[in-house]
């Protein structure tokens, strides 16, 4: 189990973090642990040989992870499989996991192919975090509808108060929310068939896939409600964006007060990049292996985190060395095959969230330092070379790091949060700026002179 992002290290026993795709966060209570559910994935290499009934870590510090199996019962991965006279559903998608009223419910996909907008949410329910969860009910179902209606795929649950709501939605449709029972978990109309509302949806002539993977989060300080989601295509393309609302079943805007329906994909906080590296950590699995940076960024979950109480965001992300990259002939267009899990700190800027630069290692969150608009000013920024990434809309691919210096950050940033972490892709501790500048793009700094 190692507490640092390894990438070329494809062995699960050592390296819990690979193979893990679409993961969500749990903070149980009882086990006192957390744990990380995930897509059911087949990647021989790193020890995932095709069971599927969703794949799930652990770990006691949210540093060191475990990998712990397959969290669902045989009956339940019988039923969530039957597509009755068509193939069996070959794999089970993006499962949300939480701790209600004493049980442990489990939401995940299950589609009818890759691809199709024809799919079911189900909940399952157990007694302990690794299972056996067995199926309550399905919860959302799209069968026999067409690619103009939503996908019920990619479940997230916000909770209002005493009322719960089921996001979901991938492409085709948009993104939908949808009120649930809270006793139950099963839909509060008692119709699986009720798509709900749609909160975001691509322009009707989009400029590139999306969106997909949505989840959201409530932050108290700010009042508002923030509507995670991804696109573009699995490769550099892949990113994430977000809105905000006062209401849980919005409107959701971006920081211009455009909508997310059919007026703005949201203010994108990540895409694939690229900063200098002189060591990343790297396992050595393979010697042709060569930094190629991250990519694709996304299908995240904001999570907070009791124990610290500081926010975070899970996602996966790709490794951009060239001996992954594959081209996609149907697509026209290279993904990249070797993925992990990522857990990035997350902050709050003048009413907008910020993800860190660097993967979280254990260092004190709780001492960051708010900048620049609503914020306490700016420390004394470490003085010399400083690299920069921004995630403007000019390029929805691989951003390459910029040098520059303190000034010249101060100078750009118009809100944003200071502190200080380890720089993974140098393995030694620096100071890091995450914020937006005048413009209204995200960016990430760091600090690279020792």
């Amino acid at each position: 189990m190692d507490g640092i992002l390894r990438l070329n290290d494809y062995d699960l026993e050592s390296n819990a973090a690979v193979g893990a795709h679409d993961p969500s966060m749990l903070w149980d209570p009882v086990t006192r642990r957390y744990y990380s559910y995930a897509t059911d994935t087949y990647m021989p290499e790193c020890g995932l040989t095709g069971r599927i009934g969703i794949p799930v870590r652990s770990s006691a510090d949210l540093v060191h992870f475990r990998y712990e199996g397959t969290a669902l019962s045989e009956q339940a991965v019988r039923q969530g499989r039957d597509n009755g006279p068509y193939p069996p559903t070959r794999a089970f998608w993006a499962p949300y996991v939480e701790y209600v009223k004493g049980e442990y419910r489990m939401y995940y996909s299950a589609t009818r192919a890759f691809g199709s907008s024809e799919s079911r949410i189900w909940l399952a329910v157990a007694s302990h975090p690794l299972g056996p969860f067995e199926n309550r009910g399905v919860v959302m179902d799209t069968w026999g509808t067409d690619d103009t209606c939503p996908n019920a795929i990619d479940p997230h649950i916000i909770w209002e108060k005493d009322r719960c709501f089921l996001i979901y939605g991938s492409f085709f449709g948009g993104i939908f929310i949808k009120e649930l029972d809270g006793a139950t978990g099963l839909p509060l109309d008692g119709d699986v068939r009720a798509f709900g509302k749609c909160i975001s949806k691509k322009h009707p002539r989009p400029v590139i896939d999306g969106p997909e993977g949505a989840s959201a989060a409530y932050e108290p300080e700010s009042g508002y409600y923030y509507l995670f989601q991804s696109y573009g295509w699995l490769g550099d393309g892949y990113d994430i964006r977000v809105g905000r609302s006062r209401s849980v079943t919005g409107p959701y805007l971006d920081r211009e007060g455009r909508d997310l329906v059919e007026d703005s994909m949201g203010v994108r906080i990540a895409g694939s990049y690229r900063f200098r590296a002189s060591a990343p950590h790297a396992g050595g699995a393979r010697a042709d292996w060569a930094w190629g940076g991250l990519r694709g960024p996304g299908h995240g979950v904001p999570f907070y985190d009791p124990q610290r109480n500081v926010w975070f965001f899970v996602h996966h992300i790709r490794d951009g060395a060239a001996i992954h990259r594959r081209y996609d002939p149907r697509e026209r267009r290279d993904s990249y095959r070797i993925h992990y899990m990522m857990i990035r700190p997350m902050f709050f800027a003048d009413g907008w969230p910020v993800l860190g630069p660097e993967p979280y290692t254990g260092e004190d969150l709780g001492s960051a330092v708010t900048l620049g608009a609503g914020g306490r000013g700016f420390p004394e920024l470490p003085g010399g070379r400083w690299e920069i990434i921004r995630f403007d809309e000019n390029r929805n691919r691989m951003k390459e790091s910029a040098e520059t210096d303190a000034e010249a950050v101060k100078r750009m940033t118009d809100s944003g949060v200071w502190y200080r972490c380890w720089d993974f892709e140098n393995s030694r501790h620096t100071a890091a700026v995450s914020g937006y500048d005048g413009t209204g793009a995200a960016f990430w700094g760091k600090y690279i002179d020792s």
